[in-house]
């Protein structure tokens, strides 16, 4: 069925398209008997406005964008959902981004943003953003449409911040499970790609420099394969015949944490009596595996209400303010000893 537009009532009610235009915005330039006739006519047809034209006449749309680094992950299916709720009650609808870990995908939505006249953006990616297009292409975005990114924080940035203090979470759980185990770490997760795998890197480094032998002893595994359960897997795999002196196996994802623990199985090694694992990020499922997983969280509602707040301010013209970071914990289940 064709949709009924402007014209349609405009021919139905015997009044100019301009006049209906008026009516539908709420103008005072039309006559009260002239504006229940064409409202009339509008119930009749069962009109129903173009949300997304009306919001190009306002010049801006109602919707937020919500851009996460890969929407295959599953931290950023929670991030999603917690996000479009808290935007929704604020009256505000949404569009999801899937970055592809990809800088010219980023660029790519970046412009679409522009192009739609967002209300705003909020971007999750742990993906590094300092590169000199994609730095561009962010400046340029946040010209017309209010950021907040969650995740790291750049220099004369023109938009908020919302961000974990991953540095000190991770160097705070090294020294615990190194109580728990004084054996050497192997650490899965460095890459030049990602901001946030750096974070943790560091962390875990600022930890270990305190016991010297055990550090000499660690591994620090830069992975430019990605971040996946399959690597996870692969890495760990590959390592068999040297596993024996590590203590705790620290993935800096979730998916690496869970495709270590599958390859540790496959060789022998129980979790956790012979090797501690733990990931990042606690998504949904890791209390029900087999062992169940500890790793560290980050309260993804907290962060979706300081994103939303970030977002309504820029909107309203305040300025750019960074709040304090965000505290993980240690959630400890089987695989580091309950």
């Amino acid at each position: 069925m064709k949709q009924v537009g402007v014209v349609d009532i405009a021919r139905e009610a015997g009044v100019s398209t301009a006049t209906v235009s008026r009516v539908l915005n709420g103008s005072d330039l039309v006559t009260g008997a002239t504006r229940e006739h064409v409202l009339e006519v509008v119930s009749r047809l069962g009109y129903t406005p173009n949300a997304f034209a009306s919001s190009l006449r306002k010049g801006r749309n109602d919707a937020i964008g919500i851009a996460v680094a890969s929407i295959s992950q599953p931290w950023h299916v929670k991030l999603i959902r917690e996000l479009r709720r808290v935007i929704r009650a604020q009256g505000f609808t949404t569009i999801v981004y899937d970055l592809e870990h990809s800088e010219s995908v980023l660029i790519e939505h970046t412009e679409s943003a522009r192009r739609l006249r967002l209300a705003g953006m909020v971007l999750a990616t742990g993906d590094r953003l300092d590169g000199t297009e994609v730095r561009a292409a962010l400046d340029r975005m946040v010209e017309t449409v209010p950021l907040v990114v969650i995740g790291q924080e750049l220099p004369d940035a023109e938009w908020t911040t919302v961000s974990f203090d991953d540095v000190s979470a991770s160097e705070h759980a090294i020294l615990e499970l190194l109580e728990r185990r004084p054996k050497p770490v192997l650490f899965l997760g460095e890459a030049a790609s990602s901001y946030l795998s750096e974070e943790r890197r560091i962390g875990v480094e600022r930890a270990l420099a305190r016991f010297p032998e055990l550090q000499a002893a660690s591994e620090m595994v830069a992975l430019d394969a990605g971040m996946s359960y399959s690597v996870g897997y692969h890495e760990v795999h590959s390592r068999s015949a040297t596993l024996s002196r590590f203590g705790t196996v620290f993935c800096v994802n979730d998916e690496l944490a869970l495709g270590a623990c599958r390859a540790l199985s496959e060789l022998g090694i129980l979790v956790p009596r012979d090797m501690m694992v733990i990931g990042y990020g606690d998504v949904d499922m890791l209390p029900y595996l087999t062992p169940s997983l500890s790793s560290l969280s980050g309260d993804v509602g907290a962060v979706a209400e300081r994103v939303v707040r970030a977002i309504l301010a820029r909107i309203e013209g305040d300025p750019v303010v960074n709040g304090p970071q965000l505290q993980r914990q240690i959630v400890h289940r089987e695989s580091t000893g309950g």
